[in-house]
């Protein structure tokens, strides 16, 4: 009999919500304007993409956990780090979220990442800094210019 490990369960309930996100999330909440194709570059579109993503992954992250000795649920983690890291991620989210609203999206962005890369170890600042212009730029090019998605602006941008 095949045991499910931690890895397991959370490949399952990320492929649902993939699931859910493609099949019921996107089709009933995502508008849809009249005069765009089904696959043209739409907020439709990048939804179905992330539905797809995350499915893939959550099948690798499936096949993985399957193809491993199964360990017993207390062998796995034995100290309170991961929930921790969790916790920590989940605050710096509802920070993020607040600020972004208050500082703009991008100095909100900018702020959040660097906290989060920090905490989990990269202590380049020209990796940092590269990386922020990297993901900035992109969330630039693709939400604004292509997307036309109309982002909070704050008292600094």
């Amino acid at each position: 009999m095949v045991k499910f490990n931690n890895d397991t369960w959370a490949g399952l309930i990320m492929l649902v919500f993939s699931l859910t996100l493609a099949f019921y999330i996107t089709p009933n909440q995502v508008e849809l304007h009249r005069n765009v194709v089904l696959l043209a570059l739409s907020p439709r579109l990048f939804c179905y993409v992330t539905a797809g993503l995350l499915g893939f992954l959550s099948a690798i992250l499936i096949y993985l956990s399957l193809k491993k000795d199964a360990q017993p649920l207390k062998e796995q983690y034995t100290s309170w780090q991961p929930l921790m890291r969790g916790l920590f991620c989940t605050g710096i989210a509802c920070v993020y979220a607040l600020l972004s609203g208050i500082l703009g999206i991008f100095v909100s962005t900018a702020l959040a990442m660097t906290v989060l890369l920090i905490y989990f170890g990269v202590r380049s600042w020209k990796g940092i800094l590269l990386f922020l212009v990297v993901l900035l730029g992109f969330i630039y090019f693709l939400f604004v210019q292509a997307l036309k998605v109309v982002m909070p602006d704050g008292l600094l941008f």
